[in-house]
Order: structure tokens, then C-alpha cells, then sequence
């Protein structure tokens, strides 16, 4: 015979509503199962937002051994997207792919982590929201280096994401190209760098559900601040940063030409940005790709991503091997610009 308990739990699964069951996969889940890294779920008191703050951490399993302590590793940041936390990586399939990447050789052993960046931050220090931008460039930062054996040149660390998390890691590493060697985004939500001129699309997705969810208005100011809009907007700071700013930066970004939020025409944007400042950077438009987790896209494109910041930690691949890989606006040292496939009913 069942527990008690067992049998209330089962039938309340079925008289929920299923807008009021836990949806699996936001934050929490099964936790993966892993051969090559550990990972923990740990929290540091942040002083940009005055309270306790969640992170996951991966870390090889080799890094408890006596024959690692003394050694340092590349610190990975990654950067979640809009409702969802620090848990998300882990229990939607990207833990798998860096787990396996890191055993087969194709991603050295690192320090992983996954911030948390609350629902709708865009990690950004908003005008009526708490300091998102300075809890990971100062506070989360600080307390890494504080806390584990993470090797502290610039070059040896990258900051990536997914759709705000994209945005995220893209902002905060034109904002603060000292931080950071490398980033690497996906599906990034870049809006255009003239709210002005959001366009019938966007502006349709602002006044939408999702885009009340959004909360823009809370980051920039209602009515917005345009210097505050442009100042966090990754294409206008790939059309203003001083090009010395961001030299031996790797970037690397890409997004699916079915991308639900349409957020490939931004990205594209912001290709063509960076191409006319001569700033080198991979771009891929993934043809038919869709949007985050559900669509299969991240899983399919975060290996690629992966090895793009492996290439770019690898001592053996040496400046001049960096320097064809990273040709501007191409891909693989061709120097040809991704091109966009014919426009699609959506």
C-alpha cells in the first residue's frame, strides 16, 4: 500500500490546474548526472543588492585532488535567460554538453558558473530595479576570486549567455572589456539602439503580455531615458567603444533566422555594427533556428560557443591562429560576412 502522503501528493497533481502546478525546468528539476565535474549550489551576501544571492558552480572533479591544489583555472560565467535562474543550465540539458565537452578534451578543465539574475534584469543597474550589472561585474566576481582557485589575467576568462543572459554577456563585456577575454552569446534579446525606432514588430512584443513581463520601463524610466537605453544597448556600444577598448576581445554570437522574438534581425544588426568598426568577432545566423531551450536551439549551439572560448583559452593556438579564426565579420578565417537567408513567414 502507498504512504499516505504518496497518494495526497498524486492527487493533487491531478486537481491543480495546470497554470498553478511548478513548471519543471525554470529554476528547479533534476539535478544531472555527471562523470567528468561536480556541481554545487552555493550564495555570498552581494552589497550591490543587499541581501543573499544564489550561484551554481561546476568544477572538475579533479580539483579537489592534491595533486590540483595548487593549480588556477579559466573562470566560465554564464547568464541566464528572461524567468529563469542560476538552476536552468544544469536541468536543461547544458550541464551534458559541458560535462561531455570537458571529457573528451574539447573544453579544458574550468570553474563554471551560473549566476543568478533574477527574472527580468537584463543585468543591468536599471533606474527602478536593483543593481544587476554591479552584482556580477563586482560583486559575484570579487567573491570567485575569493573563493575558488581561478586564474586572474583577463584572458582566461569569459563571460556567456542566452537571450537576456546574451544581451547580458555581450553588455557587460563592451562596458567592461578589462574583466573579461571572451564572450559568447546566444539568441541575445538586443532591441534597436533608438527606442525611437523600435518598428512596428518590436513594439507590438513590448505592448504584449511578454512585454509588460518585461519591465522595461522599470530599467530605463517611463518615459524612457534614451542615454540610459543607449548606454546598455550592445549595438550602440559596438558603434561608439574605442576600438584599443576591445582589442584581443574574442567575441563570438549567433541566433536562429526563426528566432520567435525576431531578435536575428537585431543580432544581424549588430554584426554589421561591429564589421564597420573593423572590430573582429564570429557571427553564425543559424538557418531555421529557433529561440531557447524548448526549441532544441541552445542544445544544438552551445557546443559551438563552447569551443570557440576553448580556442580562444588555448595557449597553443597562439595570436596568429586567433587572429584567422576571428577574421572580422566571418567565420573560420574567411572573412566572409555570415549572409541572411531569404525572409520567412512567421
Amino acid at each position: 500500500m502507498l504512504p499516505r502522503t504518496t497518494v495526497v501528493a498524486a492527487l493533487l497533481a491531478l486537481l491543480l490546474p495546470a497554470q498553478t502546478r511548478p513548471r519543471e525546468g525554470r529554476g528547479g528539476g533534476t539535478p544531472p548526472r555527471l562523470e567528468h565535474l561536480t556541481v554545487q549550489e552555493r550564495s555570498f551576501q552581494s552589497p550591490a543588492l543587499g541581501r543573499t544571492v544564489n550561484y551554481g558552480v561546476f568544477l572538475p572533479k579533479e580539483y579537489e585532488t592534491p595533486e590540483a591544489k595548487e593549480r588556477r583555472y579559466p573562470l566560465l560565467l554564464w547568464l541566464h535567460g528572461m524567468f529563469e535562474d542560476h538552476r536552468r543550465f544544469g536541468v536543461r540539458g547544458g550541464a551534458q554538453v559541458l560535462d561531455k565537452m570537458v571529457g573528451a578534451g574539447d573544453l579544458p578543465a574550468v570553474v563554471f558558473v551560473t549566476a543568478n539574475g533574477d527574472r527580468a534584469s537584463f543585468y543591468v543597474n536599471g533606474k527602478d530595479t536593483e543593481a544587476y550589472e554591479d552584482l556580477i561585474v563586482k560583486d559575484l566576481l570579487a567573491h570567485l576570486g575569493q573563493t575558488y582557485r581561478i586564474a586572474e589575467s583577463r584572458e582566461q576568462r569569459a563571460i556567456l549567455g542566452v537571450s537576456m543572459g546574451g544581451f547580458g554577456a555581450l553588455k557587460i563585456a563592451l562596458k567592461h572589456p578589462e574583466l573579461f577575454g571572451t564572450v559568447a552569446a546566444h539568441s541575445a534579446a538586443i532591441l534597436p539602439p533608438d527606442p525611437d525606432n523600435l518598428g512596428p514588430r518590436f513594439k507590438r512584443m513590448l505592448e504584449s503580455d511578454f512585454g509588460r513581463r518585461m519591465g522595461l520601463d522599470r530599467i530605463y524610466g517611463n518615459p524612457i531615458d534614451k542615454a540610459k537605453w543607449r548606454g546598455e544597448n550592445p549595438i550602440a556600444l559596438a558603434e561608439t567603444i574605442a576600438k584599443d577598448q576591445v582589442r584581443g576581445l574574442q567575441i563570438y554570437f549567433d541566433c536562429g533566422s526563426a528566432d520567435r522574438y525576431e531578435f536575428d534581425e537585431t543580432n544581424l544588426a549588430l554584426h554589421e555594427a561591429l564589421d564597420r568598426r573593423g572590430i573582429a568577432h564570429t557571427w553564425k545566423l543559424v538557418d531555421g533556428g529557433g529561440h531557447g531551450w524548448e526549441s532544441g536551439y541552445n542544445g544544438k549551439c552551445l557546443p559551438e560557443s563552447l569551443a570557440f572560448v576553448a580556442r580562444a583559452l588555448s595557449a597553443k593556438a597562439g595570436r596568429a591562429g586567433l587572429e584567422g579564426l576571428l577574421a572580422p565579420g566571418g567565420e573560420g578565417g574567411q572573412g566572409a560576412p555570415a549572409s541572411r537567408p531569404a525572409a520567412k513567414d512567421r
